[in-house]
Order: structure tokens, then sequence, then C-alpha cells
């Protein structure tokens, strides 16, 4: 799931093992068991996270607690106990929701409808929706208003002008260039030709 998403690479990730300390995923250094809370000190030095998730259960997750002060502060913390195919389902929104570097996102919650036509889905002031198939392959996203005209005119806080359509090749992914989308406009604002003048 992580390697589907776009600049995965951006991420830091941490694995816990309690009986080597902390180390970077994918890392060669396996890390000199030492002072874990001096490898998570390293490891967070001059990063400062919009997010963190954290992963564990059992003997792990308490192993993790007891070096839970060297963690940063976000904006938004939480915990919960989920099964494991919650835990799955959490990642996969969780990840949906990281951004690239310069991208802004709005967050609130998505309404989804399945329609004969096809997936629905409402954030705001916009709907996005399936438009069928594109010519020669693909299938086409659309983003509406609430009345039914395009969303024309908008752009990004940067000043780029949003498309209201998208073609992807994969309808697996629908669920997730539709929240992609909507989260996109709903952080938009009106375009105005004297402010992109």
């Amino acid at each position: 799931m992580l390697q589907a998403q776009p600049r995965h690479e951006m991420a830091h990730i941490i694995i816990a093992d309690v009986g080597r300390g902390f180390r970077a995923w994918r890392s060669a250094d396996l890390h000199q068991i030492g002072d874990p809370a001096d490898q998570l000190r390293a490891m967070f030095a001059g990063i400062e996270p919009d997010d963190l998730l954290i992963i564990a259960d059992g003997e792990d997750l308490a192993w993790i607690d007891r070096h839970a002060g060297m963690l940063p502060l976000c904006r938004t913390m939480e915990r919960t106990r989920n099964s494991a195919i919650q835990q799955r389902a959490q990642l996969r929104a969780w990840l949906e929701r990281g951004l690239c570097e310069g991208e802004v996102l709005a967050g609130g919650h998505i309404r989804w409808t399945k329609l004969a036509q096809g997936l629905s889905g409402r954030l705001g002031e916009f709907v996005a929706r399936y438009a069928g198939k594109a010519q020669p392959r693909g299938h086409r996203i659309v983003i509406e208003l609430r009345d039914g005209d395009p969303a024309i005119g908008f752009m990004t806080p940067q000043g780029k002008l949003l498309s209201p359509e998208a073609i992807i090749t994969n309808k697996d992914h629908m669920r997730r260039h539709m929240a992609g989308m909507l989260r996109r406009f709903a952080s938009a604002i009106p375009h105005h030709r004297d402010a992109a003048a």
C-alpha cells in the first residue's frame, strides 16, 4: 500500500524491533544494541512531522510506549484499539491523506454513494462522480458543484488552475483518485484573472 502512493519515498518509516531498537525502513544498518531513546532522537533530528502513525500491539506496543517521550508531538494525537483488518483500513486512509511537497489538501469527511451510474463522493460544495469510460481507454472522473455545474475556475493556493476532469487507467483506484481530487478542490480558491496576472 505504501509503495502504491506517489512520492512514498518521502515518508519517514521507522521499524521498532524490541531486540535491536529502532531503525529506518529498508536500512541496512540494523543498529548496534544501544539506547533506543538515542536512536529515536537521531532519526527525528531535523524532522517536524505533521502526522505520526504507530501500528503495533501487545509487547511491541508496550515497548514503544516506554520510549513515547522521545516521539515528537503532532497536531492531532489519537489512540485507538483496532483489529488487524481495521488497522489495514486505517493505514490506507492515512496514506491517502499524504501530501506531496507543496500540496494542500482539505480535511473533512467524504460522503460516498454508489449509484447505478457508478461511485460518487461529496465534500463541501464539491461532488466527484464516475463519468463513464474514456476513449480510447480509461475511466473518467469529473468534479462538479452541488448544482451539477462543472467545477471550473478553481486554483490551488499556489495559483495552479485545477482541472475538473481526470482519466484513470485502473478502475480499482477510483475511490482514491476521487478522494484526492475532492480534497484538492475543497482546499482551492476561486480563480480570478487579476490575481493570475
